[in-house]
């Protein structure tokens, strides 16, 4: 049984009259591994906020980001996820990207042959 989350992504989060104020840029995408890679390269001074939900709207995981933290780089381990729809949101200096994934398993049938 393989689990498998399939998506990549690049955001990049600006204020909403189109300025090129950029508080934050992020990369996310999941391996072959089972685990979801998210990467945050922040250019505020504020804390930002990674939040990963479930369906119902649950967070199963929260991670903070440090005022002195520019780079943020972390594997979430997704192997152990039931299937379903996942969400991630980053939020920084009132910004917000929120990205959607979802977990299935991939079934593989074996054959055994005689000669």
């Amino acid at each position: 049984m393989v689990i498998a989350a399939t998506f990549a992504f690049n955001a990049v989060a600006e204020d909403k009259e189109g300025k090129k104020a950029v508080v934050f840029e992020t990369g996310i995408f999941a391996s072959k591994a089972g685990k979801l890679h998210v990467n945050v390269d922040k250019y505020t001074n504020n804390k930002a906020l990674i939040v990963i939900t479930n369906y119902k709207g649950e967070a199963i995981h929260r991670d903070v980001i440090s005022r002195s933290t520019d780079k943020f780089r972390k594997a979430y381990n997704i192997n152990e996820l039931p299937e379903g729809s996942y969400t991630v949101e980053i939020t920084a200096n009132g910004k917000k990207v929120e990205k959607h994934f979802d977990v299935t398993e991939i079934r593989t049938d074996r054959r055994v042959a005689v000669k």
